[in-house]
């Protein structure tokens, strides 16, 4: 293989000695290549189309460079590029999937991850059991698109591949304190971003708001009154702020420096607001529970919650409420509708169970079906439910809906990666980890994020979303594979 050394070429060259024979080659081979692509580009494209993918090779290049420094920058672009900016960079291509940032950086991890096992960088290390869970299950749920010639490819990619290479980023190549601190840095930039989104939104900020698609109705899903940020899907954008704001908590904790404490503590006052303006149940109930699992697995936590909880109900007593829109607010926790809509699609999901058990009646099949079974039915301790009640309700969890499309086989995997992950978890919990940003604190900011995601999981259908399911299978490679040096037994 050839070696090329720039500065000692530059240095032949000044100092006037000859050059290596097969290093002017790749030179002059390089340089014909370029001249020639150039000349095709900008007479059969055009100069415009010439500079954009000449600035498309310089950023390549740039992202190969300090990826291969740092392997924690292409997973924050990745993530970044989740985080509501895919309609800028979407470009429609008839006949191919459109081209989005998403997607590039996507395929960037996946050749990263590649190079990394080739070189010896990263190392495929035991246990492998979560592994081969998380690969069949992304294998099953292609093959089951592929034999119903399903068009909802991308929400595989999303919901499937993104996380499965999530997975294995996490668990392989993340190795590193300082690579934990850059994500965790990136999350609590994405956190403050998103919190001024949805209280900008809110207030009718429209000159900070950006990117303005969040202002139009005809994009995503527009609910009235709602916050729903850059993510355009206000459940979604609550769930987001919720985990971000379990990461805001836990530096918190971490840092000892006052002035920094200070400002950790507005943004997380800041998050809670932007939280609540969502007006989304599902997560702020999530968001409870996690941060009462962080507050009974580590004592440092269990103080700051406890305040949480004391500030809360002083600012509801103190006409905190005011900011809100109180008839907005009383109408979300009175909505009975919505009840009634979800035990609707309960009980059709329960009766496609019943008659499709092992396989399901196929990925994203479930609303073609939905009419044989949308029947009135009783239901304990509620009372009967009228024919109707779920005809235009879609699947809004990760587990029944999941159970009645992609059937008992994709249920059954799922699960077993979880209980995985679970023992590994409380295996690393045991050896009480020591490192600065990898400990008992770290583990239980994983452990409650990924509590938020199944809690939040039983109301929002996170395969039409890839973010908050990369984060979730992101720490679970971390709690798979990160190294951890014991110090004792619980």
């Amino acid at each position: 293989m050839l070696n090329w050394n720039f500065d000692r070429f530059y240095k032949d060259i000044i100092a006037q000695r000859p050059t290596p024979l097969p290093q002017l080659v790749v030179v002059l081979f390089i340089l014909l290549i370029s001249s020639f692509f150039s000349y095709f580009i900008l007479t059969r494209l055009g100069l415009f189309t010439l500079v954009l993918v000449s600035g498309g090779i310089i950023l390549l290049a740039v992202l190969a460079y300090f990826s291969l420094k740092d392997l924690s920058f292409a997973l924050v672009l990745w993530m970044l590029s989740m985080c509501g900016f895919r309609t800028l960079g979407l470009v429609s291509m008839p006949g191919l999937p459109d081209f989005s940032f998403d997607r590039l950086l996507l395929m960037w991890i996946i050749l990263m991850f590649i190079f990394q096992i080739i070189t010896g960088r990263a190392r495929f290390k035991g246990p492998y059991v979560a592994d081969v869970i998380i690969v069949l299950h992304t294998a099953y749920i292609l093959v089951q698109i592929q034999v119903i010639e399903s068009e909802h490819f991308h929400n595989w990619v999303i919901s499937n591949l993104s996380p499965l290479f999530a997975y294995l980023y996490g668990k392989y190549t993340i190795n590193r304190d300082k690579e934990l601190r850059n994500i965790f840095i990136f999350f609590l930039c994405m956190t403050i971003y998103f919190y001024v989104m949805s209280i900008a939104q809110q207030l009718n900020w429209e000159e900070i708001i950006w990117p303005k698609t969040i202002l139009d109705r005809n994009v995503g899903l527009w609910h009235r009154g709602r916050s729903r940020g850059p993510v355009l899907h206000p459940p979604y954008f609550g769930q987001l702020l919720g985990m971000f704001l379990l990461i805001q908590l836990y530096l918190l904790v971490k840092n000892k420096i006052t002035w920094v404490r200070i400002l950790l503590s507005v943004s997380m006052a800041f998050s809670f607001l932007g939280l609540f303006f969502t007006y989304t149940r599902g997560p702020w109930v999530a968001t409870t529970c996690s941060l009462i699992v962080l507050a009974v697995l580590r004592p440092g936590f269990r103080r700051i919650v406890a305040v949480i909880a004391i500030l809360v109900v002083l600012g509801g007593m103190l006409g905190a409420m005011q900011l809100a829109n109180t008839e907005f607010f009383q109408e979300r926790l009175r909505n009975v509708d919505t009840v009634e809509n979800r035990l609707g699609f309960l009980v059709n999901a329960t009766r496609m169970i019943r008659d499709h058990p092992f396989f399901g009646v196929g990925y994203f099949r479930f609303n073609e079906y939905r009419g044989w079974y949308n029947q009135a039915a009783y239901i304990p301790l509620y009372g009967f439910i009228k024919k109707g009640a779920a005809a235009n309700t879609p699947i809004h969890d990760i587990y029944l809906g999941r159970l009645a499309e992609e059937g008992m086989v994709s249920t059954i995997l799922q699960f077993a990666f979880y209980f995985v992950i679970a023992k590994a978890f409380i295996k690393k919990w045991r050896a009480r980890p020591k490192g600065k940003w990898h400990d008992q604190d770290t583990l239980a900011l994983f452990a409650a994020t990924m509590v938020c995601y199944l809690l939040g999981g039983m109301v929002i259908d996170y395969r039409y979303f890839d973010l908050v399911n990369v984060i979730f299978y992101f720490f679970a490679g971390l709690i798979y594979g990160y190294p951890v040096e014991s110090s004792g037994r619980a």
